[in-house]
């Protein structure tokens, strides 16, 4: 993934030494209505997401901590799709026979973002997490990539297009807000296209706090998200 003439970015280290930290001390699960219960994982379909870091500019040196130097690959589905369309999330998807939680990962990831896994180093895998609302079972993975470069267009589809984001924007609280819709309330990071809210909102907000990330935002601050605007009617046009 990277030139033997060119160093490797100091975040991929510090990374993995804080992934590997906070590992070793006991990531605590996530909690709520993602709450693992084997039971009920029994039940659900099985599927992998990506959280996959790299460098925000290889120049760059982390000033208040290693995510001031790193972006974090997301997709926003497409408008036009049955599920959840509009939503951004990480890329992933559901385990096809025989596949490994890592390998559905780095597979729906190369066809979400166009990125072939031989550009992936797989950094850690989390343990599982229940999604009741669409009945899944989710196999979080965490990833590197020195090469955002390789990331290519694709054929329309399911993906509207990726979005690279920098981590430091996600922890800024004046982009955190409680997303409400249909009286239930998830963690949520506001982009340009979008709020990032729901199983993915939540899952960051969890993964942050658990790496050491998470800036104290107003949680009671609000933003009431329409269905309209859930199901990416934003992204429709007129």
């Amino acid at each position: 993934m990277t030139s033997p003439a060119e160093p490797a970015h100091p975040g991929r280290a510090a990374l993995q030494d804080l992934i590997e930290q906070a590992v070793a001390a006991g990531i605590r699960p996530l909690g709520g209505i993602h709450s693992y219960d084997a039971t009920l994982a029994a039940q659900y379909r099985s599927s992998a997401v990506l959280a996959l870091f790299t460098p925000t500019d290889r120049r760059a040196r982390a000033t208040n901590g290693v995510s001031d130097a790193l972006d974090l690959f997301l997709v926003q589905r497409s408008p036009a799709l049955r599920h959840h369309p509009g939503q951004i999330a990480l890329p992933g998807g559901r385990l096809e026979k025989g596949e490994t939680e890592v390998e559905a990962a780095l597979r729906e990831t190369e066809e979400e973002i166009g990125l072939p896994a031989r550009y992936i180093e797989v950094l850690a895998e989390l343990d599982p997490v229940l999604v009741p609302i669409s009945g899944f079972v989710v196999h979080p993975v965490l990833g590197w990539t020195d090469a955002p470069e390789e990331v290519s267009a694709i054929t329309p589809g399911e993906v509207l297009h990726t979005l690279r984001v920098s981590v430091a924007h996600l922890l800024d609280p004046a982009n955190r807000a409680t997303v409400t819709i249909a009286g239930h309330g998830s963690a949520g990071f506001r982009l340009d296209s979008g709020w990032v809210w729901g199983f993915t909102g939540n899952l960051l907000d969890h993964l942050f706090t658990e790496l050491g990330w998470t800036r104290a935002w107003a949680r009671e601050r609000t933003h009431a998200m329409s269905m309209d605007e859930a199901r990416g009617g934003h992204l429709r046009g007129p």
